[in-house]
């Protein structure tokens, strides 16, 4: 059965559970736990908000983040396999502050091939190049090891 990967800037909130599982409960944060704690430490905590039968994320140190979400659908199921969560950090600087990407579709995953995560930024490097200003994409995570894209 065909399935397609959608990327959304919302869930609904009946996805809240599965979603907390790739934020929180991801078992592949313990790779970049380091810069995961540096990047909250920064940016702060990231929760889940419901809205109107919708849900965001919410960063406690950052007004206004914005989250794109790829999602996997098949036979009219659907479920989060990705998500992130950026913010624009500088008039000319979007960087992403948060991660997820289920196991499954991480490298060398089952789905690997399909590409959550540059497909994720590549969507958010269009973002930039449509918002006035912008020149560089930047993934928090990265910051140590200097990884920062024109946008």
């Amino acid at each position: 059965m065909p399935y397609e990967i959608t990327v959304k800037s919302r869930l609904p909130a009946t996805m809240r559970g599965q979603l907390e599982a790739l934020l929180f409960f991801n078992s592949g944060q313990f790779r970049m736990r380091h810069a995961i704690e540096a990047t909250i430490e920064r940016y702060g905590i990231p929760e889940l908000i419901e809205e109107g039968g919708w849900l965001r994320v919410q960063v406690a140190g950052v007004p206004e983040v914005q989250t794109l979400f790829a999602v996997h659908e098949e036979g009219g199921g659907a479920r989060p396999v990705g998500a992130v969560v950026y913010v624009r950090d500088s008039f000319e600087q979007i960087t992403v502050v948060h991660i997820g990407v289920a196991d499954d579709y991480a490298c060398g995953g089952r789905f690997g091939q399909e590409r959550v995560l540059p497909r994720l930024l590549q969507q958010i490097r269009q973002v930039a190049r449509r918002t006035s200003g912008i020149r560089h994409v930047e993934v928090a995570y990265r910051r140590n090891r200097l990884r920062v894209a024109t946008a």
